[in-house]
């Protein structure tokens, strides 16, 4: 075979690996364009065909589960594009894939997220001086501080994002920094003017030729958004105005996500207007989506996802530390065997003395057991006592306020209607009014001091009235729900249960910042279930001080323990709390 012949098989390798590399990068670009188009289905269906193996096609394969809402798999392919950048030895493509993965995590609900994605992004992309690496990171970072304790802590860093994606013309992800900047300013600091300002703002930067057009998921998000600061104004009419110009718009990205969460706003802002039919109709949209993505399915296909990459990672470590323990076997073992007969000796030489003080550790146990459960007793028999002289002394301050007072009062009244004088007198005319005022307080009073479980009303009919009286403030709506109350149980405890809900409402009227109390009883066969929930503050019950005055939460508690009962609290800060109790009856 001449030279020449050499130089023409040469020359056709280069052409057909030139070739290749055109079909791949074509390949790429496809996927890529698929992804921009928002036509996620055919991504993966291209990628099915083609089978392609680079990192960057794994890159857009994820992009394409997430905007299908899929995220386990989305997380599967960064992984794997993270490996082959980081295989290619490709620093700043391996920056990015933490980035998105982070990004991923982030946005999953209840899902615990790795920190170091995100390290490694940002100790990259700072020592890089990559300004569209941190720009990006600001962002992030903003959202994954967007529940700090400060609000200025995301808004700092949605505004540095803000200005450097300015700075590089980058309109879409400055829109992007504008409507978190808004978030902060009606989620976390109740400004909703404010919240509006930036996202007008944003939708005039959108619309600029005609980008709302392009990118309806920014919309659709701008509209709901707003909606959502005119609702929590309580300006339903201009929120459902807003809602329903988003519903009709057909988003490309995160499609289910994103109605779901329109679906659920506009349940609620249905509900507070009493508008049930139509709340009912869009919770059964939000719950349709919200069984169709799955998140709990996700976030365990994520984590187990990630502990075979972390187990596969810990294979590699075992190997190196199995050399190691190979090398030290002999001497491990020979100081086991010495380790063990040592301890052995000593099991044999304590073995009587552990004894001894086991029992004695028992006597005392007992003897502790037996003090306690008599302390325990005289204080429910002292709680007993209190009660009962509460009780007493409000009926007899009733009925001194209403038979003594009153009645004097009452004959005042008589005495000044019959009196031989004007009627016509001012001073007699305003005096009148004032003694009609105060019989009517020193009534009022009366039946105050008296309330609760009357003998000739019940626990039902009190807490209801109860319930009715709270709720004419308007400050505060008070429900009761009742299932199953047949006779009227024992008059005392009638009484007892009474107070006991009578004071978990006061409770939550001074401490929770409640706007609704939610009472139910549930009474079957012999068991009463009382449940007393409000949409207030919520706290952590460990936080309590361990001295409270009144019928506070733990002498309740002893209250229940006393009648036999089981008393519950269910209570997260910022998600209100429930208070459940069990009782025989």
């Amino acid at each position: 075979m001449n030279s020449k012949t050499f130089f023409i098989i040469g020359i056709l390798f280069l052409c057909q690996q030139f070739s290749l590399g055109q079909e791949k990068d074509s390949l790429f670009l496809m996927l890529k364009r698929y992804n921009d188009e928002g036509s996620f289905r055919q991504v993966l269906q291209q990628h099915q065909n083609e089978k392609g193996k680079r990192p960057e096609y794994f890159s857009e394969v994820a992009k394409a589960f997430e905007g299908l809402n899929q995220e386990d798999s989305a997380f599967h392919y960064y992984k794997l594009a993270k490996d082959g950048f980081v295989k290619q030895g490709l620093s700043r493509e391996v920056a990015l894939m933490d980035l998105e993965i982070s990004s991923l995590l982030q946005s999953q609900n209840n899902l615990v997220v790795d920190p170091g994605y995100f390290e490694d992004f940002w100790e990259y992309a700072i020592k890089a001086k990559d300004t569209e690496l941190l720009a990006k990171g600001y962002n992030l970072k903003g959202r994954l501080t967007f529940e700090d304790v400060e609000p200025s802590v995301p808004m700092s860093h949605f505004k540095k994002a803000y200005e450097m994606f300015l700075e590089r013309n980058d309109d879409k992800l400055a829109i992007t920094n504008l409507m978190n900047m808004g978030a902060v300013y009606s989620n976390r600091l109740q400004r909703n003017d404010s919240a509006r300002i930036q996202y007008f703002k944003a939708l005039e930067l959108l619309k600029e030729n005609n980008g709302h057009l392009k990118n309806t998921n920014q919309w659709h998000d701008l509209l709901n958004n707003i909606g959502n600061t005119y609702r929590r104004e309580n300006n339903y009419a201009k929120a459902l105005e807003y809602y329903n110009q988003a519903e009709t718009l057909e988003v490309k990205m995160y499609q289910a996500k994103t109605k779901k969460i329109l679906y659920g706003n506009m349940d609620a802002t249905y509900y507070y207007m009493g508008d049930f039919e139509n709340a009912y109709d869009y919770l059964y949209k939000y719950d349709s989506i919200k069984d169709e993505i799955n998140l709990a399915q996700q976030n365990t296909s994520i984590s187990e996802i990630q502990e075979k990459y972390d187990n596969e990672k810990l294979r590699a470590d075992n190997l190196v530390i199995e050399k190691k323990r190979l090398k030290n076997r002999n001497w491990g073992i020979a100081a086991t065997i010495a380790l063990l007969l040592g301890s052995g000796i000593a099991i044999l030489l304590q073995k009587n003395t552990t004894k001894k003080r086991k029992l004695a550790e028992q006597e005392s146990l007992l003897k502790q057991e037996r003090v306690d459960n008599l302390l325990k007793e005289q204080e429910l028999v002292s709680i007993d006592a209190m009660i009962e002289g509460q009780e007493k002394e409000r009926r007899r301050v009733a009925n001194e306020l209403h038979d003594d007072l009153g009645s004097l009062m009452a004959t005042i009244k008589l005495h000044f209607d019959n009196a031989q004088v004007s009627k016509k007198d001012p001073g007699l005319q305003s005096a009148q009014k004032l003694l009609e005022e105060a019989y009517q307080k020193v009534r009022g009073m009366a039946h105050s001091k008296n309330s609760g479980v009357m003998s000739d009303q019940g626990l039902l009919p009190a807490i209801k009235k109860m319930a009715e009286v709270i709720s004419r403030t308007n400050a505060l709506q008070v429900t009761v729900e009742d299932f199953g109350m047949g006779d009227r149980l024992e008059n005392s405890q009638e009484l007892t249960i009474f107070r006991i809900v009578q004071e978990l409402v006061a409770n939550a009227i001074k401490h929770s910042g409640a706007s609704r109390i939610g009472i139910q009883l549930t009474q079957h066969e012999e068991l009463l279930n009382i449940i007393v929930e409000d949409n207030g503050t919520g706290f952590d019950r460990a936080a309590l001080p361990e001295t409270k005055t009144g019928m506070g939460l733990t002498t309740i508690e002893k209250r229940v323990e006393h009648l036999e009962g089981n008393f519950t609290i269910d209570s997260v800060p910022g998600k209100g709390t429930s208070i459940i109790i069990d009782l025989p009856v």
